[in-house]
């Protein structure tokens, strides 16, 4: 019950996030591909990558952080 109610939580984190992060996480964690065919799909630089994957996980961070609902 714990377990679902926190994947629900990171699920609604997921959802929020906006749509150019969620694209390099998504791709960065769960179809596991590395920063140069990230840029190589989404015409985007490295860099770039890398400054969105940081801004994704600084979002999580905030959702983690957020008091949760019992």
């Amino acid at each position: 019950m714990i377990m679902n109610r926190e994947l629900r939580r990171l699920r609604n984190a997921l959802d929020a996030m906006p749509d150019p992060e969620r694209q390099v996480f998504d791709r960065a964690r769960y179809r596991d591909l590395d920063y140069f065919q990230i840029a190589a799909e989404l015409g985007i630089t490295v860099a770039e990558v890398e400054r969105r994957l940081g801004s994704a996980m600084a979002h999580l961070i905030e959702f983690r952080d957020v008091p949760r609902e019992h």
